[in-house]
């Protein structure tokens, strides 16, 4: 049978595309072999050429020696320079690679001291573990890894909880002893059985004794102040004793160094019906929070053992209605809150608690009421919050200070009246980053009462409070701190055979108790 020629092309041209489609398959089978995926955390690339079978030649153990050595040769050079995060980060890094030997004992020692300086004790804690279990026996890096294991453990025990027993001085600024004359003070301090001092910075700028032989000068700066505390913690731990610091966070806005009209707080009163700056400043207001952040920072550098947030000036019924927390409010919430509305004639909440809010109209209730109870709640719980913000910035800088919360009286005999004249909730906050709670379970000094047998009711009444309800929920009797008024100048004393009636006996062993001195001045 007879081909025609067409049929011979057509095969002809089959063939040699085929042929041409082996070839390159056979090109590509001649490139060089598909490499592995790169292992994460494995040693970094080095640039090579390729061998003379066309691989890329792997890096020899000396030179991965060499890599690893100058990772921590420039780490090392970041600790020296005091940029300990740049060394942290070198270090984790060659550390990642396993090198070998003792390169890795020093990396990780290094890693650890790194993370001594910005104390971040819990991962101080971990670097210096491996230590002790990886460190040839007897090696400087095992003996000194497990000092200092148990220093930081003594650290962070003094952050989760006071110091037993805590028996602190409360002062004003302006009662602290001349500087010439600190240590003779101190002394006799020490011998009484004072373990702490409280220096309360109050909401003024007040005068100090710079020395026995001046008149005492009036703190002019946040500089002068922070040198004079500086100086006071310096030499209280020389003798042994903790220092705390009382701050009220509605005061410190008077330490800022210009005017800041924009952070006072606002009150609304009702017979106006106008709203107007008050003397203290507004905790909702984001440029006074870092204001707060800066000065506190500031304050814990300075070597200081603890800070105690104090409420001596509340946030009241009527205060905190600035346009921050308006705003704030009504995002939380999609609700407006406008003042004159709310706070209508005679209000007066705590006379409508026997009924549902908003149900009834009887005995003073109104329908306007329950946006006042939502804006109550909501200002206690975002003071708390902004506490707790402030906490967890300086922990992150000062693992070992100590942060007590003050807890007004009221909070813990009638709660629903805390909440709405002091903007306190104490069941949230012993739920929140403080290292103890301070009560004070005694009338203000500055009460109308003066019948001795109504301040020792009330004194008997917020004991049991202490006894009954904060101390069942906080647990050790460490964390919570009693205040008691030091009479003549004296500490009070636990009852002895021959002693009067003390309310120290009142309280477990473990407590607590300043002994306030303010008033004798």
């Amino acid at each position: 049978m007879l081909v025609s020629s067409r049929s011979l092309w057509n095969f002809f041209h089959a063939t040699v595309v085929c042929l041409l489609c082996v070839g390159m398959l056979m090109s590509c089978g001649r490139t060089r072999p598909a490499q592995s995926p790169p292992v994460i955390g494995g040693p970094p690339s080095v640039e090579s050429g390729p061998d003379h079978t066309g691989n890329l030649r792997r890096p020899q153990p000396k030179e991965i020696r060499r890599i690893h050595e100058g990772l921590f040769q420039e780490a090392q050079h970041h600790f020296e320079a005091r940029d300990f995060q740049q060394a942290i980060r070198g270090l984790t890094r060659l550390l990642a690679l396993h090198p070998k030997g003792n390169l890795e004992n020093e990396g990780r020692w290094l890693l650890g001291q790194s993370y001594d300086q910005v104390q971040d004790w819990e991962a101080a804690q971990a670097e210096y573990r491996v230590l002790v279990a990886a460190a040839p026996e007897g090696h400087r890096y095992q003996s000194q890894s497990a000092q200092r294991l148990n220093e930081i453990q003594a650290l962070l025990e003094r952050w989760k909880m006071p110091p037993q027993p805590t028996q602190a001085i409360r002062l004003a600024l302006n009662q602290l002893p001349a500087t010439q004359g600190f240590e003779q003070g101190i002394k006799k301090m020490k011998q009484d059985g004072v373990t702490s001092l409280l220096i309360d910075l109050g909401c003024k700028r007040a005068a100090f004794n710079l020395s026995s032989s001046k008149e005492p000068q009036r703190v002019q700066d946040l500089a002068e102040l922070l040198f004079v505390l500086r100086s006071f913690a310096e030499r209280s731990h020389r003798a042994g004793l903790v220092l705390y610091v009382g701050v009220n966070l509605r005061c410190l806005g008077h330490w800022a160094s210009s005017e800041h009209p924009q952070w006072r707080d606002r009150m609304y009163h009702v017979d106006t019906g106008r709203l107007q700056a008050t003397q203290w400043f507004d905790l909702f207001h984001p440029e006074y929070q870092q204001f707060l952040t800066n000065f506190l920072i500031r304050l814990c550098r300075g070597g200081l053992d603890g800070l105690v947030f104090l409420n001596d000036h509340p946030l009241g019924t009527f205060e905190g209605v600035t346009r921050v927390g308006l705003k704030r409010f009504q995002g939380k919430f999609g609700a407006t809150f406008v003042p004159s509305r709310v706070f209508y004639e005679g209000f007066d909440p705590l006379r409508t608690l026997e009924f549902t809010p908003g149900l009834s109209s009887a005995n003073g209730s109104n329908s306007k009421d329950p946006l006042f109870w939502r804006w109550a709640g909501w200002k206690a719980r975002e003071r708390l919050t902004i506490l707790e913000t402030l906490v967890d910035r300086l922990r992150t800088r000062y693992r070992s200070v100590q942060f007590g919360l003050e807890i007004h009286p009221h909070a813990l005999t009638d709660p629903v009246r805390a909440l709405v004249k002091y903007a306190e909730d104490a069941m949230d906050a012993t739920g929140r980053p403080f290292s103890f709670f301070f009560v004070r379970p005694e009338i203000d000094r500055r009460s109308t009462f003066t019948e001795q047998s109504v301040i020792e009711k009330l004194r008997r009444i917020s004991t049991k409070a202490v006894l009954d309800r904060l101390l069942p929920v906080v647990g050790d009797p460490r964390r919570v701190w009693v205040s008691m008024p030091a009479k003549g100048g004296q500490r009070l004393r636990p009852q002895t055979a021959s002693s009067e009636f003390s309310p120290l006996e009142n309280f477990p062993s473990g407590i607590g108790v300043v002994h306030d001195l303010r008033a004798f001045s």
